[in-house]
């Protein structure tokens, strides 16, 4: 019989490749391109290989670690990698509608359900006593304003019913405790209101660090987790300065994180917040076991969510939410895939339901504990992650703190300054968004009144689709007013490789607009002109070869502007640099190229199409 234990036994007849082997081999593949080309650098400022060895694994012991076992990199989780599936839904007023709705969801799979509401005060929590066993069901809650008055007549409610609290299970998140969407201040007495009603119910966590609300702003993962540390640390001084102990504050904490796009990087990062919350447990002096008790809950990414083609949202959710699962959460929730612009409804609640179950009853990833440990690269990942997170979050406390440092802007500016930089990656097709600005679909029909829900206040603008979504659907207005697509038409001159890039990129650019689109080829200036004298545009994008676009572009604008007095938009697809005061003297209007700004083209001529 073959002894599994011993690796080599396993597969003798392949001998083992080292780094040198592999980078040859790459480099034979290339055919002389160079090597560093395939490396890449994320958000992060992580620069991701082509391709890992065992010599890139951290040096510490973590790797040896079990699931179960101090620092929990691994979870805390010892028999399966189980999770709750909460089922979000919006509540106004008394939210009797919204009780209801979570009765019904219970029934059709929903493990538990996370009530979302603007008042706690107004919430009828005698009729959700009635109606839901919250001694068996988990039940979570996000109130915006008068959380402690809800959690009062929660509490009075099951009082009179007789009913143990011990038993409750779920979290309670203010949207935000901290003050003010600008956190200069915490409200420490709320918290303490808060968490003085919980201490004896252990299985419910009045204290949540709300990481996803940074995450969907456009931060980093690594911001997502520096900044979140920095809050629990700063709740934990405020609230043991009030006489609280640590301990107490620990097991009433959770994390709630968002689960982005990036697939193996966010498995890396509910990796690496366990070993980064370790190390803060640890340094208050408590028992180490505590640091199994962090709770970790996932909700699908804002900031990746989009309008357009807005099916695509089903994939992006289904993705995150299995980077979530594999890296250890506790709970989970999903977003309907339709929420940018419609009312919640059964059948997208349905949708968005099914996705955790799908995942635990058709893919069974309850079944492994962390399957990601022993990856090389997710390995590295983690490491890297949770160095540059706890670096930042040393660099919050060395200003003083969370508070601190927002009432000094850091945190609004670092968080500012990366989403800006992602949103220019997606004008400028860098970083795609399948339906958005890459891939749209042509036959996408539209259900509602673009111009209404543009204006509307429930539209979210922070996401990273907005600045597409509102050019497609300043688009989509034109065609319902003026009962036609505005047209784009790509003039390609010349038969060099670069020519070809610039009209396809900017076919592909106008047709993500919303813009019907059409490529035209010519030889030479003589030839466009009289070729598109009589098509009818509203855009005329010219690509030429660029050692000769000077001769072109003049010639073709000058020639354009003569023939029509008002005309098409005109938009050469190459960036002249110092020749671009002298080519708009000829009539050209911008210049699109790959890493321009998009926004601003694109708005200026919605603005000239409404004129």
């Amino acid at each position: 019989m073959t002894d599994t234990t011993s690796f080599e036994a396993l597969f003798p007849e392949f001998s083992p490749i080292t780094p040198e082997q592999w980078i040859a081999k790459i480099k034979q593949d290339l055919k002389g391109d160079n090597l560093s080309d395939l490396h890449w650098q994320s958000y992060e400022g992580i620069t991701v290989a082509p391709f890992y060895t065992k010599s890139q694994l951290p040096q510490s012991g973590t790797l040896n670690t079990t699931p179960g076992q101090y620092p929990y990199l691994r979870t805390a989780k010892r028999d399966k990698n189980n999770w709750l599936n909460l089922q979000p839904i919006y509540s106004s007023g008394k939210g009797r509608e919204a009780i209801d709705k979570a009765v019904d969801a219970l029934t059709r799979g929903a493990d538990g359900i996370h009530f979302i509401m603007e008042n706690g005060y107004d919430f009828d929590a005698d009729y959700l006593i009635e109606e839901i066993d919250l001694t068996k069901v988990p039940v979570s809650y996000t109130v915006s304003t008068e959380a402690a008055n809800f959690l009062h007549h929660l509490y009075t409610g099951l009082y009179r019913k007789r009913i143990s609290t011990n038993a409750l299970k779920g979290f309670l998140k203010c949207s935000p405790i901290l003050s003010s969407e600008s956190y200069k201040q915490l409200d420490v007495e709320h918290a303490m209101h808060l968490l003085e009603q919980t201490l004896d119910t252990p299985n419910f966590y009045a204290l949540t660090i709300n990481g996803s609300h940074f995450s969907n702003k456009g931060a980093t993962l690594v911001q997502e987790l520096g900044i979140s540390l920095a809050i629990a640390v700063c709740y934990t001084n405020s609230l043991t300065d009030q006489g609280l102990t640590a301990e107490s504050v620990f097991r009433n904490m959770q994390f709630h994180l968002a689960a982005g796009t990036n697939y193996f990087f966010e498995i890396a990062k509910f990796r690496a917040v366990r070993l980064l919350w370790a190390k803060i447990v640890e340094a208050y002096n408590v028992p180490i076991e505590i640091a199994g008790e962090l709770r970790i809950h996932a909700s699908t990414s804002r900031w990746h969510q989009t309008t357009l083609d807005p099916h695509t949202n089903l994939l992006r959710h289904t993705t995150e939410m299995m980077s979530a699962i594999i890296g250890g959460v506790n709970s989970v929730e999903v977003e309907a895939f339709d929420s940018t612009f419609r009312e919640a409804n059964d059948f997208s609640a349905r949708i968005a339901r099914n996705i955790p179950i799908i995942l635990k009853e058709e893919s069974y990833l309850d079944e492994a504990i962390d399957p990601a440990a022993g990856s090389y690269y997710l390995e590295y990942l983690t490491r890297q992650i949770a160095v540059k997170a706890w670096a930042l979050f040393q660099e919050i406390e060395a200003k003083g703190g969370f508070i601190p440092a927002s009432n000094a802007g850091f945190i609004q500016e670092m968080i500012k300054e990366t989403s800006s930089q992602k949103f220019k990656d997606i004008a400028s097709g860098k970083e795609v968004l399948v339906g958005t600005n890459k891939f749209p679909n042509t036959n996408e029909q539209h259900d509602y009144d673009p111009e209404k829900l543009i204006q509307s206040r429930q539209f979210d603008n922070t996401r990273a689709a907005y600045s597409y979504e509102v050019m497609r659907l300043a688009t989509e207005l034109h065609l319902r007013k003026k009962k036609r697509r505005p047209h784009a038409l790509v003039v390609h001159m010349g038969r060099g490789l670069q020519e070809h890039i610039h009209a396809s990129f900017a076919r592909e650019f106008f047709t993500c607009s919303g813009f019907t689109t059409q490529v035209v080829k010519f030889d030479n200036v003589s030839a466009a002109l009289a070729g598109v004298k009589d098509m009818e545009a509203h855009v005329l994008v010219m690509a030429a070869p660029q050692n000769a676009f000077n001769e072109f572009a003049e010639t073709f604008a000058k020639g354009m502007r003569a023939q029509q007095r008002q005309g098409p938009a005109l938009i050469l697809a190459d960036d002249p640099m110092q020749l671009k005061d002298e080519l708009r003297s000829h009539g050209f209007d911008e210049f699109l190229f790959q890493g321009c700004d998009t926004k601003e083209i694109i708005t200026r001529i919605q603005e000239r199409l409404g004129a």
